[in-house]
């Protein structure tokens, strides 16, 4: 989330009853931003606009915030200077999100031009899916869906590397959403192959179920997120 560096915010509770970009309609920023707000209990008045106009907005005062739920480094974000009097406002990792969201960290090697190395900022990340309809076997649609699997599971490889975004590197094709069942033929493909590494989330998701979901040893659900820290650097330090 973006506000000027002048504006006088400097939390989420300030931003009740104020102006603040969701992003355009029926977009992902959108319906997260509802979400978070309406977790949080902190009601705003919803604008909905593109980055770049809410940005000019912003300039002006006309706008408190604007938000886009995106894999860093976005592009928009990016080109954004402290200089021009953007900051970026970290959003916290409450008790309400912590079932649906995970803690992360935005540094200066993300956006230099934003955030200063020795502060980074603290913000929520969700994850992303790639779902298909269960079309019936042996049909056209799901034909197509199979030849997908075959020609982009892969090669999932070489979009992990440089220049791809670097999101591509958390992708985890064995990563398993509860309710939801795999596609028979991606499901074939993973047996065939040894699975992939675990993403660094879904360790910490393992890391936490092994800590008995942090209540058995007293740890309380606000220490998630300190949790969450000490974990990466836990993972870091093996590498």
């Amino acid at each position: 989330m973006v506000v000027r560096a002048d504006g006088g915010i400097t939390s989420f509770e300030q931003l009740a009853g104020k102006k603040v970009n969701f992003s355009d309609i029926g977009s992902g920023s959108q319906l997260s931003a509802r979400d978070v707000f309406g977790k949080l209990g902190i009601k705003v008045q919803e604008l909905n606009m593109g980055q770049n106009d809410a940005f000019e907005k912003l300039k002006s005062g006309e706008i408190a915030a604007t938000i886009l739920i995106a894999g860093k480094p976005a592009g928009s974000m990016a080109r954004l200077q402290a200089a021009e009097g953007f900051r970026i406002l970290p959003v916290p990792y409450a008790k309400a999100l912590q079932d649906d969201y995970l803690p992360a960290t935005l540094a200066s090697e993300d956006y230099p031009r934003l955030i200063d190395r020795d502060k980074p900022v603290e913000t929520i990340a969700v994850g992303a899916v790639l779902i298909a309809y269960n079309w019936e076997k042996g049909s056209d649609r799901y034909r197509r869906i199979q030849r997908f699997v075959e020609h982009f599971f892969p090669r999932l490889a070489e979009f992990q590397k440089p220049p791809r975004h670097p999101k591509w590197r958390e992708t985890n094709l064995a990563a398993t959403v509860p309710g939801w069942t795999r596609f028979d033929g991606a499901e074939a493909w993973l047996r065939k192959r040894p699975q992939p590494a675990l993403s660094e989330r879904e360790q910490f998701d393992l890391f936490m179920q092994a800590r008995s979901q942090a209540k058995s040893d007293g740890a309380a659900p606000e220490d998630r997120d300190a949790l969450f820290r000490e974990f990466m650097r836990w993972s870091k330090s093996r590498r």
